[in-house]
């Protein structure tokens, strides 16, 4: 992993719908990577998306709602269970093993719509929606978008094992150290976030969701025509 900036600070401030999901270190269950209570509406006047290095969070400046044009995408994402940031949030940049050998720079995934996905071999939510994540990445084939879904604190052979078994054809990456994930606040899994053409995050969701769905597809495929 290279330089990465944290989401935490928007996180902090964030809302999100959750669904099922597999906490890391506090066992099965919601944490409080997504802390509710908040619209993104109302956390569009505490933060403006301003992000600091790796582990030392995201400096939150405040910002009048009114100042902040509500995206063409966010009912619809809000819709579909999603957190929309206030604005796109710079995350840095990163780098990442693969699965089948080589590595993954998110910069260099600029123009294309990306799933950056959080996940574990352990974790029942994770394996609950995988097989839609592979229709999606099947039905989404030859445009611009990618799928990185990134194995958090497994080694590379128990991740190659189960993908073999599974016999899922999608992008495998690798963070057996939970630094890209503790980075990305994955502190319960699944945990995903949409990233938009031009590099910045626009969405994110924790807990299990079906991505093979027409509202999906039709959004995803609107982002990419933008």
């Amino acid at each position: 992993m290279s330089r990465t900036r944290s989401l935490a600070g928007i996180i902090i401030v964030a809302s999100l719908v959750l669904g099922v999901s597999c906490g890391k270190s506090t066992g099965p269950g919601h944490s409080s990577a997504f802390p509710s209570g908040a619209s993104s509406a109302q956390a569009r006047t505490a933060t403006s998306g301003a992000a600091s290095s790796a582990g030392t969070g995201v400096i939150a400046t405040p910002v009048v709602a009114s100042q902040v044009p509500r995206p063409w995408y966010a009912d619809r994402f809000e819709q579909l269970g999603f957190y929309v940031f206030p604005v796109p949030v710079d995350a840095g940049d990163f780098s990442t093993e693969a699965l089948n050998g080589g590595s993954a720079t998110l910069s260099k995934l600029k123009g294309k719509v990306v799933l950056l996905n959080f996940w574990a071999t352990w974790c029942p939510p994770c394996r609950a929606e995988m097989p839609s994540i592979e229709i999606l990445s099947r039905k989404m084939k030859g445009k611009a978008f990618e799928i990185m879904a990134i194995s958090v604190g497994e080694t590379k052979d128990t991740v190659a094992k189960f993908i073999a078994l599974q016999k899922y054809s999608y992008p495998i990456y690798l963070d057996p150290d939970s630094k890209l994930g503790t980075a990305f606040n994955a502190s319960s899994i699944p945990t995903t976030y949409i990233f938009g053409k031009d590099g910045k995050a626009i969405a994110g969701i924790q807990g299990s969701r079906q991505y093979d769905t027409p509202e999906v597809l039709a959004l995803l495929e609107e982002l990419i025509a933008k």
